[in-house]
């Protein structure tokens, strides 16, 4: 007979009340995701056209790798995230990295952003526990997101005058099925 592992209700909420602030400034930042300027891959203070820094949530960054394979998130290139440590949760029997391990992985879904649950990555934020935020239909595929492929200068200037250079073609093979 199998056991059978009845989490506290609780724990949901509790983590839902804290992590509402930094969903609604995320919902806004992948509304405009495709204007996104990229300029280099790895981790970044998070900031987003028309919201001052004092109206961020502390602790939000983003991440952004150079391929969506190399991506803690599988096809998610970049994504916004918080260490669990900025939401101040203690006094949780078991622990608070597992609890929200365990809340994360049965599925939490705040106002259509999926959160996803990151630990001991070692390309992310001191190999620490974060909840990364991406909106469901991003996560499960039903939207599909443009790639970022890194261009030198001299092949930027080769395509600006129509010519397209072999070392680019071969960059873009990767993604043709």
């Amino acid at each position: 007979m199998e056991a059978v592992v009845y989490d506290d209700p609780i724990w949901e909420y509790c983590i839902a009340t804290k992590i509402q602030p930094y969903v609604q400034v995320v919902k806004k930042w992948w509304e405009q995701y495709e204007k996104m300027d990229v300029r280099g891959t790895g981790v970044f203070n998070f900031e987003i056209e028309g919201v001052e820094d004092k109206d961020i949530p502390p602790g939000l960054m983003v991440r952004i790798t150079s391929t969506a394979v190399r991506s803690p998130i599988k096809n998610i290139q970049a994504f916004p995230f918080v260490p669990t440590a900025y939401l101040q949760i203690a006094g949780v029997p078991g622990g608070v990295n597992r609890m929200i391990e365990r809340v994360c992985k049965k599925g939490l879904v705040i106002d259509s952003i999926k959160l996803v649950e990151k630990h001991n990555l070692p390309s992310t934020y001191q190999k620490g526990q974060f909840i990364a935020m991406v909106p469901e239909s991003i996560y499960e595929g039903s939207q599909k997101l443009g790639k970022y492929v890194y261009m030198t200068l001299q092949e930027l200037c080769a395509m600006a005058k129509g010519s397209l250079p072999q070392s680019v073609q071969c960059k873009c093979y990767q993604y043709i099925k």
